[in-house]
C-alpha cells in the first residue's frame, strides 16, 4: 500500500515541491549571508543550491508531459547532476583548488546528459543501475574528502551525504522487488526528502559558524580597548540572542534584550509596521528591566511621530539627545513603560536591501545618560543584525507554512486513498457476492439442460422414424407436383411476358411525351440560339460600320459651314446608319434616306422639329439635353418607334475653335431584334432568381432552426457544418444579386434613386450579413467609423449591394484566422485623397482592407474587368471571381464617386470608395426630389 502511495502523481508532486523549497531555503540562506559578509565559500554555496533548484524546476515541468521511461532516465540524470553540484560546494578539496571544481561540474553535467540523450535517442532501455551506481560513487568521494579532513562543522553535511547514498545503494538493491521496471525510484527519492533538509541545517550552521568566526575576529581586533571590548562582548550576545531563534516573535524579543543587557540602556523596543495599515507602527517588542511583565503590543500613527517618520523615510538614524521633553517623545516613553519620563533617544531604522522593516528605539529615561559614538555605532551595527533576523525568521515562516500545506496536501492525498481503498473493497465484496449466485444458477441450468439432452434423445428418435414414413409420401408426392410444376411454369411464363407487354406500352407511351416535349425545347432553343447568333453578327456589323460612320461624321461635325456642300450631302445620303443632324437649339436641319426610313416618314418630314419632339419617353429628352449643353462627348439612349426599338448614339457638333456646342448629331440603327434578345435573356434571368431563391429561402430558413437549436441540441461539429452551409447559401444569394444586377445593368433598366443615407447604418448591415463568413474562416474585423454622421445621397440598395460586394472579396481573399478592417473617413476636397472637387466639397471615403497577400501589377489593370476571370487563372490575391468588382465599380460611378484600391504584395488589398456628402445633412426637413439618375450608356 505504502509503495502504490508512492506512486501516486500527489506524492510524485509533494516530492517535488518539497526537496524544491528546502533548496531554495539554503539558497536563500547562502545568498544573504554572501550578501552581507562576501565570502566565497557563501557564494559558492548560493550558487550551487541555485542550480539544484533550477534542476528541480525541470523535474517539476517535465512530471506531466513526458512518458514514464523517460521521466525517470531524466530523474536520475538529473539526481547524478545534483550529486556532482554538492561534490563541487562541500568538498574541502574543491575549496582548496577552486579553479578545478568548474571543470569538474562542467564534465559530469556534460557526461550525464550525453548519456541521457543517447538513451533516449536510440532507446535502449532503462539505465537506472548506471545511473545509480554513478551517485553512490560521487557521494563516496565527497565523503572521503571530508573524511580526510573533518572537523565538526561539516557533520550535518556528512550526514546528508550518508543518506543520499543510502538512499541510492537501498534503491539499487531494492529497488527491482517494489518497481519492477525502475520507473519510480522510491528509496531515491526518500533519501532526498530527508537529506535536502539535513543540507539546509548544514549551510544555516556553516552561516552560524561563519558568523562566529566575524564574532571571534571582532573580539581580537577589540582587545586595544576595554570598551571596545565590552561593546563587541555585548554585540556578540546580541546577535546570538537575535539568532538564537526562527520564530519572529522570539527573535525580536531576544533582540530588544540584547540591545539593553549591550548598551547597558533602561529601554529598548521595535517597531513594525502594521500589515494592511502602511501609516500604521505596531509597538512589537519592548525591553524594559525596571518594570515586569511583557506588555501588550501598541499601535499609533507614523503621522503622530515626526522623528520617527523622518528616519523611516530617510533611512537614517535620528539621535534626540535634548529637548526630548515633549509629548511626543514622553508618548514614546511612555509606551516603553516609563510614565512621565523622557530622556535621551536614538531612532535607528531597520533597512535590508533599501527596504525598510521597521524602526529600533533606544533611550535611557531613568539614567538620562547620552549614548557615546562607539554605542551608537553598536546601535547600527545591531540594527542591521536584527533586519536579518527579522528577514530571516519570516523566511523561515514562510518555509514552515509551505511545508505545512504540503504536509496537509499529503494528508489529504492519504485519505483520499484510504476512502478509495475502501470503497474498491466493498465493490469487491459484492461482486464475490454476485459471483456466487451466478454459479448457483449456472448450476440449475446445467441440470435442467441435461434433463432437457435425455427428452431430446427421445424426441430425436421419435422424429427419425416419422422421417422415413414422411420420405416415402415425399416421393409420391413428388411424382405428382412435377406435371402441375410444369403446367404451372408455362401459365406463369405467359401471363409475366403479357404483363412486360403492357408496361413497355406504357413507358413508350411516357417516353413519346418526353420525346415530343424535348423536341419541342430544343426547336425553340435552336430558333433562340440562332437568332442569338445573327443578332451577335449584325451587331458586330454595326458596330464597324459604326466606328466607320463616327469617323466619317466627326469629320464633317467639326466643319459645320459646309454640311450644304454637294460632296457632303452625297456622304450623308449613302450612310447605312440613320443619320439627324441639329443646330444648338435641338431643332433638325439635316435627315438622311436611312433615318426617315427608320421613323417611317417620307423625304424631310422631320426636318424643322425638335430632336425632343421625336420620341416621348424622358430618357430620350434628358439625353439630349446633356448632349446640346455639352455636358457629355457621347451618350447612347434607346428610342422606341411604333413597333420598332431603334438604338441612338448622339453626340454634340462642336466649334474647334471656341470649343462651343453648334448642334448635335445623331446616328440610328434598327435593335428591335436585339432588343427583344436581351428581353428574353432577362425573362430567363427573373425566372432563373425566383426558381433559385424558393429552395435558398427553405434551406436558411431551416438552418436556422437547427442553429437555434429549437428542434434538439447540436454538437459543436454539427454546428461548424451547418455555418458552412448557411455561408455557401447565403454566397449564391450573393452571386445572384450579381447576375440579376447585371442584366438590369446591361439592358439599361437600372434606375437610382438618391435619398439621404446614413452611411454607418449601411456597413453596419453589411458586417452583419457577412457574419457567417467571418465566423466560418475565424477572421477577425477592426470597425472605425467617424465620430460625427455621415450623410451622404444615394440608392440603399445600390449601395448596400456594394458594401457587401467589397466585404465578400475581403472575406474570400483573407485566409483563416486573418484581419479585415472596415474604415470611413470625412475629407475635405483633395485632401490626402485622390478625389476630385472644391476643396471646400466634403467627401466620405470608406476603406476595406484585407490581409490576402496583395494583387500582382500584371493583374491591377483587370481587377474591375467584367468577366476577366471567367476563362482564366484565378487572380492572386483577390476573392471575388464574378461580376461582383465591375458592378461596385459602375454603381460608384453613377452615383457621381470614385472608387480605387491600393495594394502591397505580402500584406493584402485596400479597396477604397469615396462618395459626395449630402448638401442637406443639416437641413433634414429639406424635401429632396431627384430625378432617376440615365445609366442608357455603352457599358
Amino acid at each position: 500500500q505504502i509503495v502504490s502511495l508512492f506512486n501516486t502523481s500527489g506524492f510524485s508532486l509533494a516530492y517535488y515541491l518539497f526537496t524544491f523549497f528546502a533548496i531554495e531555503a539554503s539558497c536563500l540562506v547562502a545568498w544573504g549571508h554572501w550578501r552581507r559578509t562576501l565570502s566565497l565559500k557563501a557564494r559558492r554555496f548560493a550558487l550551487a543550491f541555485g542550480l539544484l533548484g533550477a534542476l528541480r524546476l525541470v523535474l517539476l515541468l517535465a512530471f506531466h508531459n513526458q512518458p514514464p521511461v523517460i521521466k525517470s532516465s531524466l530523474e536520475y540524470g538529473l539526481a547524478v547532476i545534483s550529486m556532482g553540484i554538492l561534490a563541487w560546494s562541500f568538498s574541502p578539496f574543491f575549496n582548496r583548488h577552486g579553479g578545478w571544481g568548474g571543470g569538474f561540474v562542467a564534465g559530469n553535467t556534460l557526461l550525464a546528459l550525453v548519456v541521457f540523450g543517447v538513451n533516449a535517442i536510440t532507446g535502449t532501455g532503462n539505465l537506472a543501475t548506471i545511473w545509480l551506481i554513478w551517485q553512490i560513487a560521487l557521494a563516496l568521494f565527497l565523503l572521503g574528502s571530508q573524511i580526510r579532513e573533518f572537523s565538526p562543522d561539516q557533520t550535518y553535511t556528512a550526514m546528508g551525504i550518508v543518506v543520499l547514498a543510502v538512499g541510492g545503494a537501498v534503491q539499487l538493491a531494492l529497488g527491482d522487488t517494489f518497481s519492477p521496471d525502475f520507473h519510480l525510484p522510491i528509496f531515491n527519492r526518500l533519501g532526498e526528502l530527508v537529506a535536502y533538509p539535513i543540507l539546509v541545517m548544514a549551510v544555516y550552521q556553516e552561516v552560524i559558524e561563519s558568523l562566529s568566526l566575524q564574532q571571534q575576529a571582532l573580539k581580537n581586533l577589540s582587545e586595544s580597548s576595554q570598551e571596545q571590548i565590552q561593546g563587541l562582548i555585548s554585540l556578540f550576545e546580541a546577535t546570538r540572542s537575535i539568532i538564537a531563534s526562527l520564530n519572529l516573535s522570539e527573535v525580536l524579543d531576544g533582540a530588544a534584550a540584547g540591545v539593553v543587557n549591550a548598551l547597558n540602556v533602561d529601554q529598548a523596543a521595535i517597531a513594525l509596521p502594521e500589515e494592511g495599515e502602511p501609516g500604521l507602527l505596531r509597538m512589537v517588542a519592548i525591553c524594559n528591566p525596571h518594570r515586569k511583565g511583557r506588555r501588550e503590543a501598541i499601535t499609533f500613527p507614523i503621522s503622530e511621530q515626526p522623528a520617527i517618520k523622518h528616519a523611516i523615510e530617510r533611512q537614517r538614524r535620528v539621535e534626540i539627545n535634548t529637548g526630548y521633553d515633549t509629548p511626543h517623545l514622553k508618548f514614546l516613553f511612555a509606551i516603553m513603560g516609563a510614565t512621565d519620563r523622557s530622556g535621551p533617544l536614538v531612532l535607528q531604522p531597520l533597512t535590508l536591501d533599501g527596504q525598510t522593516l521597521g524602526i529600533l528605539i533606544v533611550g535611557n529615561a531613568y539614567s538620562r545618560r547620552v549614548l557615546g559614538p562607539t554605542e551608537v555605532r553598536l546601535v547600527e551595527t545591531m540594527a542591521k543584525q536584527i533586519a536579518i533576523a527579522i528577514q530571516n525568521a519570516r523566511t523561515y515562516q514562510t518555509i514552515v507554512t509551505k511545508s505545512q500545506q504540503l504536509a496537509w496536501t499529503l494528508r489529504n492525498n492519504e485519505q483520499e486513498s484510504s476512502r478509495r481503498r475502501a470503497a474498491m473493497e466493498a465493490e469487491l465484496k459484492k461482486s464475490r457476492e454476485e459471483v456466487t449466485l451466478i454459479s448457483q444458477r449456472l448450476y440449475e441450468q446445467e441440470t435442467l439442460a441435461r434433463k432437457s439432452q435425455k427428452d431430446l434423445t427421445e424426441y430425436q428418435k421419435q422424429a427419425s422414424q416419422l422421417s422415413q414414413q414422411l420420405k416415402t409420401a415425399y416421393e409420391k408426392l413428388e411424382k405428382l407436383t412435377v406435371e402441375n410444376r410444369r403446367l404451372a411454369t408455362l401459365s406463369e411464363s405467359r401471363r409475366k411476358q403479357l404483363e412486360q407487354l403492357r408496361q413497355t406500352e406504357e413507358e413508350l407511351h411516357t417516353l413519346s411525351g418526353k420525346v415530343r416535349e424535348l423536341e419541342l425545347e430544343a426547336a425553340e432553343a435552336r430558333k433562340l440560339s440562332d437568332s442569338l447568333q445573327r443578332v451577335q453578327e449584325q451587331n458586330r456589323k454595326l458596330i464597324r460600320a459604326l466606328r466607320q460612320s463616327r469617323t466619317k461624321i466627326q469629320q464633317l461635325a467639326n466643319m459645320p459651314a459646309t454640311l450644304t456642300s454637294p460632296q457632303v450631302s452625297k456622304e450623308l445620303e449613302n450612310i447605312a446608319f440613320g443619320l439627324l443632324i441639329s443646330d444648338a437649339s435641338g431643332e433638325i436641319s439635316r435627315v438622311n434616306p436611312a433615318a426617315a426610313r427608320l421613323f417611317g416618314v417620307e423625304g424631310q418630314a422631320l426636318v424643322g422639329k425638335n430632336l425632343t419632339d421625336i420620341a416621348s419617353t424622358d430618357e430620350w429628352r434628358q439625353a439630349v439635353r446633356q448632349v446640346i449643353a455639352g455636358n457629355t462627348p457621347l451618350l447612347s439612349a434607346a428610342l422606341p418607334v411604333e413597333q420598332t426599338v431603334l438604338k441612338a448614339t448622339l453626340s454634340p457638333i462642336t466649334d474647334p475653335a471656341s470649343g462651343q456646342v453648334n448642334g448635335c448629331l445623331v446616328i440610328l440603327y434598327d435593335a428591335t431584334e436585339e432588343f427583344e434578345t436581351q428581353q428574353a435573356r432577362d425573362e430567363f434571368v427573373a425566372s432563373l432568381a425566383q426558381e433559385l431563391r424558393t429552395p435558398m429561402t427553405s434551406i436558411i430558413g431551416y438552418v436556422d432552426l437547427l442553429l437555434g437549436e429549437s428542434v434538439g441540441v447540436i454538437g459543436d461539429m454539427q454546428r461548424k457544418f451547418l455555418q458552412r452551409v448557411k455561408a455557401n447559401i447565403e454566397r449564391m444569394g450573393s452571386l445572384l444579386n450579381d447576375l440579376i444586377g447585371i442584366a438590369a445593368i446591361d439592358a439599361g433598366q437600372l434606375e437610382i434613386n438618391p435619398v439621404p443615407l446614413d452611411m454607418a447604418e449601411v456597413i453596419e448591415d453589411a458586417i452583419l450579413n457577412a457574419k457567417t463568413q467571418l465566423e466560418e474562416k475565424e477572421i477577425q474585423l477592426f470597425l472605425d467609423m467617424p465620430p460625427q454622421k455621415a450623410i451622404v445621397e444615394a440608392d440603399p440598395t445600390c449601395i448596400q449591394q456594394v458594401m457587401t460586394n467589397l466585404l465578400g472579396n475581403a472575406a474570400k481573399s483573407t485566409p483563416a484566422n486573418g484581419v479585415i478592417k472596415v474604415q470611413a473617413v470625412i475629407t475635405n476636397g483633395r485632401s490626402g485623397t485622390p478625389l476630385t472637387g472644391d476643396a471646400e466639397e466634403q467627401w466620405l471615403r470608406v476603406s476595406i482592407t484585407d490581409s490576402g497577400g496583395g494583387i500582382a501589377e500584371k493583374d491591377a489593370e483587370h481587377v474591375f474587368d467584367r468577366f476577366y476571370k471567367a476563362d482564366r487563372p484565378l487572380i492572386q490575391g483577390l476573392g471575388e471571381t464574378g461580376v461582383g468588382l465591375s458592378i461596385a465599380k459602375y454603381l460608384i460611378e453613377a452615383h457621381g464617386g470614385e472608387i480605387w484600391f491600393d495594394t502591397e504584395m505580402g500584406k493584402g488589398t485596400t479597396f477604397h470608395f469615396a462618395l459626395p456628402i449630402s448638401s442637406y445633412v443639416n437641413d433634414p426637413w429639406q424635401e429632396l426630389d431627384v430625378p432617376p439618375l440615365d445609366l442608357n450608356s455603352d457599358f
